[in-house]
């Protein structure tokens, strides 16, 4: 009677780590994927309505950092620089962001543009990293971006 207790226990014993290990993977592979947001220039490739993505105006380059050490993100909306704060826990947040107030009249279209970018930045609600693609879901909007080669 002694031994089964005894492989009981040790079976629960077991079974414990095991559990732990499990969850300490689990974590980590989260961080990584955090991390790997973080800290990389990233270009805007494409944004608007999911299923009828559109390209930037040429001429036009639209980039997001997400600065580790600042908790912020900042970039260059077309023809503005901006920035703000952002979170990330289960989900991506950007409650508030800042530019500068420049006017560029060329290219055609780049202040709609910028605006229609920052906008849909700001309702951030989620990301997800695919075939080194970064994908910013802001309800029925994305934003799609690639690393920026160094």
């Amino acid at each position: 009677m002694l031994k089964s207790q005894l492989y009981l226990v040790l079976l629960m014993a077991v079974i414990v780590s095991l559990l732990i290990v499990g969850c300490a993977e689990t974590s980590s592979t989260n961080d990584t994927e955090v991390n790997w947001i973080e800290d990389i220039d990233w270009i805007l490739e494409s944004y608007g309505e999911q299923g009828n993505l559109q390209s930037p105006i040429a001429g036009t380059q639209i980039t997001a950092t997400f600065d580790s050490a600042e908790g912020q993100v900042r970039g260059s909306a077309g023809c503005n620089s901006y920035f703000g704060d952002y979170q990330i826990n289960d989900k991506l947040s950007i409650p508030v962001l800042a530019n500068t107030e420049m006017y560029c009249l060329e290219p055609e279209g780049v202040m709609e543009q910028e605006y229609q970018y920052l906008r849909t930045l700001q309702s951030a609600e989620s990301y997800q990293i695919q075939d080194g693609k970064l994908q910013i879901n802001c309800g029925e909007q994305a934003l799609i971006y690639t690393a920026q080669e160094e």
